[in-house]
């Protein structure tokens, strides 16, 4: 996908919608930034959205799960409705049988003229959905189409009841999920992130275990017993447990397929943790929060306040912070957003300190630095690259395409790379099981010292009160 690189952020207005009411909240914008002159690079996005400082853009996230007859025909009535008004917009709104899935942008008056267009409509009474501030066009372009699947998750979603809101979990406002995950540790609470790895490793909620899964496609959904999250597996299916994501739609998903494997107490966070953020701030939340435009990722500490209340400067750069150290190093505070690898053939998505990415020229390690194909130029400050054909010139970019064009020149390598950090994860894991057990022995042990010491005590008092013999 090619998008812009993300820059220092400033501070902005941002509004959520739901039902008809309004409620003026302080957001973050991203500035697009070309790569540097040096390299061959050339973006797709238009060059007025890099240009235009006086129009206002913004970013729109909404889904809504609805029985649709016709979704195919819906998609063409939608395409056809943005023509005669003359609107554009771009990013990436799927349409199914099961009801909507919309993450776009543009400029706002046409970005929310559209979104008022699908509210109005009976099939949507009730959507919610969040507008977000932006400095210009955060997508390369407009993906309004019928897709079977909403979200991609494994063996596909017809066969899930998704649009009966009792087969899903039961939905909590950011207010109450706060409130529920500063007692989760007491109350042997299972916290679940629905989310990619690399997510994870960007932000999340304090006691989530990192997921197990590179992308959302892998996680389990099958019949046995042991296809559920590793997090689950020896859970109590009545014990209560709290899984979240990013604006709310996999979650809700997810849920149905875990009441199928008997799961009967689970709660989700509505509007997902952009919403959260948004109005409890970073409370019980570590790191940055992954966002899947131009911008990458987006900081925690912003919420419904002033400037001055948030601690944030308005013309000032703001840090990114990573939940995770250096990938490479791993040690160093790593620096985000993101960033693929300069190797064409490998474009492992990672997060690394200053001196690594310097140290690395923007790869993932040593041995992508000697690339048989193509090194792209590296991405000191994160951000998505552009499509291959930028960073080559002339009657060599087929050679250089071509070189090294073989199995062990990408996927055996990545597959090597997966089944490493597969053993590792699975070591940690093993490792945690490990303490978690030892603690859980130690308090029963202490637990047992204190019953014997209450027993004693009793005894003494008993004896103390009985009365002298004559």
């Amino acid at each position: 996908m090619t998008c812009c690189q993300t820059s220092p952020l400033k501070l902005l207005h941002c509004e959520d919608y739901h039902s008809g009411s309004r409620h003026r909240v302080l957001s973050l914008c991203a500035q697009p930034q070309r790569e540097p002159e040096s390299s061959a690079a050339s973006h797709s996005l238009p060059e007025a959205t890099e240009r235009s400082s006086q129009q206002e853009w913004c970013i729109v996230n909404f889904y809504h799960l609805v029985d649709i007859p016709d979704a195919t025909k819906l998609v063409e009535e939608h395409k056809a409705w943005l023509q005669q008004q003359g609107l554009s917009v771009q990013g990436r709104i799927y349409y199914s049988e099961q009801g909507v899935n919309a993450q776009f942008g543009g400029l706002k008056e046409h970005a929310l003229a559209y979104t008022k267009f699908v509210e109005e409509q009976p099939l949507f009474k009730g959507l919610r959905y969040s507008v977000w501030p932006a400095s210009g066009q955060m997508f390369p372009k407009l993906r309004l189409k019928y897709k079977p699947n909403l979200i991609s998750l494994a063996g596909g979603m017809s066969g899930l009841p998704i649009t009966d809101p009792a087969s899903r979990a039961t939905p909590l406002e950011p207010a109450a999920w706060k409130q529920m995950i500063s007692q989760a540790l007491e109350r042997k609470v299972t916290v679940l992130d629905i989310r990619n790895d690399y997510e994870w490793d960007a932000g999340h909620f304090v006691g989530a275990e990192r997921p197990a899964e590179e992308v959302f496609h892998e996680t389990p959904v099958g019949e046995e017993d042991a296809d559920i999250p590793q997090p689950l597996r020896g859970v109590d299916k009545d014990a209560p447990i709290m899984m979240y994501c990013t604006g709310g739609i996999r979650c809700d998903v997810y849920s149905t397929f875990l009441k199928s494997k008997g799961f009967t107490n689970m709660y989700t966070l509505e509007g997902g943790i952009q919403n959260y953020l948004r109005e409890e701030g970073p409370d019980h939340w570590n790191g940055s929060l992954y966002v899947f435009d131009g911008r990458m990722a987006i900081p925690a500490g912003i919420k419904s306040a002033s400037c001055a209340e948030s601690g944030v400067v308005a013309d000032g750069a703001i840090e990114l912070k990573a939940a995770v150290p250096c990938q490479i190093c791993g040690t160093a505070v790593a620096q985000l957003p993101h960033m693929n690898c300069a190797n064409i053939d490998c474009n492992e998505l990672f997060i690394a300190c200053a001196d690594c990415k310097t140290k690395y020229n923007g790869c993932c390690c040593s041995q992508c630095m000697t690339a048989p194909r193509l090194l792209r130029p590296a991405k000191v400050s994160g951000g998505y690259y552009g499509q291959w054909g930028n960073y080559a010139e002339g009657e060599g970019l087929g050679q250089v395409m071509a070189t090294g064009r073989s199995r062990e020149g990408r996927v055996a390598r990545r597959a090597r790379r997966r089944e490493a950090m597969k053993e590792k994860r699975a070591k940690q894991i093993e490792e945690r099981n490990m303490r978690k057990q030892m603690m859980r022995q130690a308090m029963a042990q202490l637990e047992q010292l204190e019953q014997a010491q209450q027993e004693k005590t009793q005894e003494r008092e008993g004896g103390a009160q009985e009365p002298a013999r004559v």
